[in-house]
């Protein structure tokens, strides 16, 4: 077996365990399921006088799950849609798919 075939499947169960099921919106208006690895926000902290926040939330998908040239604009967990932003990134393998997401 080779490594990325070994990464896959530790990939598929990691998102077996972990993964929801989320309901995705592309850009082109097609809709799609899948499961996600939701990440939620960077806690507030205190950095000297300022308190720091991000309300920024990190998604990860397998990108088989994903049509090749499809991007998704919007994903819905348990009825709360979060907008993505930015450029969705690749993992070093090509196998999970890492975007960042905004409560809209």
């Amino acid at each position: 077996m080779t490594f990325k075939t070994n990464a896959k499947k530790a990939v598929d169960a990691l998102f077996a365990k972990f993964g929801q099921t989320a309901h995705f919106t592309f850009k082109d208006n097609s809709t799609d399921e899948g499961l996600v690895i939701h990440r939620f926000p960077d806690k507030v902290i205190d950095v000297m006088d300022t308190r720091v926040h991000t309300e920024t939330d990190l998604f990860e998908i397998r990108a088989l799950d994903i049509e090749v040239g499809k991007a998704i604009y919007q994903i819905t967990i348990d009825g709360k849609t979060y907008t993505v932003q930015g450029e969705p990134m690749l993992d070093q393998h090509g196998i999970v798919l890492r975007m960042e997401a905004y409560a809209s």
